[in-house]
């Protein structure tokens, strides 16, 4: 295996042990609180949304602590973690996000822009997405439904993906966290995720080639479990890659 398939193995392994494997996780889940940070309680059930917070956790625990993640766990201060902007900052060039940019398009001291991913992206596992539905006619409602979610495979018309806020902002307790399968599929020069009437567009894409190259601290991958594609040796390489680029 060469390093992005290690990592892509990993990401793998994280994601679907955050997500519960195929029986998903509850939102009173041990797991699911540690990957929220105890934000996702009973009082914030209808207003907390918590599917970056399964990328930032995923990112933090490879070793990423570069700005675009929201973590209470950045500092032993309190209240390092701030509301309303998991995803806006997920992939927010001028905090560090390697989001998907224009080559032309910039802001500020020549930032480049993010834009909706097309031919020039091959999804892969271990990816980060995020999905919306597009109201051309109506662009005030843009985003208002985005949703972070990763893929875990891709077999070239159907993507595995793990997902948090499973259950949307709701009193429901299960799902907190599960794995779906959907149709991911180029459309035109637009790529859309969805079963057929639930389709939302891809807007934003953190390649996993991208993000491992913002990881300076040692990987935490302390009680994930080893299968077929995650093995010790994947561990290993992982663990002195992190040492590597202290």
């Amino acid at each position: 295996m060469n390093r992005i398939e290690c990592y892509q193995a990993a990401s793998v392994a994280l994601d679907s042990w955050a997500c519960g494997y195929e029986a998903g996780r509850s939102k009173i889940d041990i797991v699911y609180q540690e990957v929220v940070e105890g934000r996702d309680v009973p009082a914030t059930y209808k207003t907390y949304s918590s599917c970056a917070d399964r990328a930032a956790w995923k990112l933090w625990r490879l070793g990423c602590r570069r700005r675009f993640l929201n973590r209470e766990a950045r500092t032993p201060a309190p209240h390092d973690w701030h509301p309303g902007v998991n995803i806006a900052w997920l992939h927010d060039p001028s905090r560090g996000s390697p989001v998907m940019a224009t080559e032309g398009a910039t802001r500020g001291r020549a930032v480049r822009l993010p834009i909706a991913p097309g031919v020039g992206w091959v999804p892969m596992a271990g990816d980060e997405l995020i999905i919306w539905t597009h109201p051309r006619s109506d662009p005030s409602k843009e985003g208002l439904d985005a949703h972070s979610l990763s893929i875990l495979d891709f077999d070239g018309g159907e993507a595995r993906t793990a997902n948090y806020g499973a259950s949307g902002m709701s009193e429901r307790v299960f799902p907190g966290a599960k794995i779906s399968e959907a149709p991911l599929v180029l459309r035109g020069r637009l790529w859309v995720y969805g079963k057929p009437g639930h389709e939302k567009q891809v807007m934003r894409v953190l390649r996993i080639e991208d993000y491992i190259e913002t990881l300076t601290a040692p990987a935490n991958l302390e009680g994930i479990p080893f299968d077929a594609r995650y093995t010790g040796e994947v561990r290993d390489f992982i663990e002195h890659d992190a040492r590597a680029t202290e």
